[in-house]
């Protein structure tokens, strides 16, 4: 089985060779042609965003998934029709947005830290002001 991820760095080294002792072959797609999955896996070089590089990168993959959380969702979106993709686009999106993100785990019983969603800076001087931090 071959697998897709998007993002070529340390962390996509660390799978690569956690799976090889597991049959498992990987192709890597990154921006960077200095990615360091080069020295361990195919990668193809291209923007996150170059849908004609991700039909390429996508075809013969029995599935894509991403090392971090700052590929673009719309990359995601493209590769969905194409091959299944796992976290989910939907899945990053929310991970990309730190309010959906802690009220998600709310919705869920996930424990989080305290934290408060501020939509202006006259809310963040007024959330400093009533927990005691020094005003900025």
């Amino acid at each position: 089985m071959t697998i897709g991820i998007l993002g070529g760095g340390q962390l996509g080294y660390m799978l690569a060779l956690a799976g090889y002792p597991l049959d498992f072959h990987f192709r890597f797609l990154d921006p960077s042609p200095q990615a360091p999955v080069g020295r361990v896996a195919s990668r193809v070089t291209a923007e996150y965003t170059d849908f004609e590089a991700l039909e390429k990168f996508a075809h013969g993959l029995a599935l894509v998934t991403y090392e971090f959380e700052n590929v673009p969702v719309e990359a995601l979106r493209f590769l969905q029709k194409l091959v299944p993709v796992y976290p989910s686009a939907q899945a990053l999106e929310t991970a990309q947005d730190r309010r959906s993100e802690k009220l998600l785990f709310q919705k869920l019983g996930i424990p989080t830290t305290k934290f408060a969603i501020i939509n202006s800076a006259g809310e963040l001087q007024q959330t400093v002001k009533k927990i005691g931090l020094p005003a900025i």
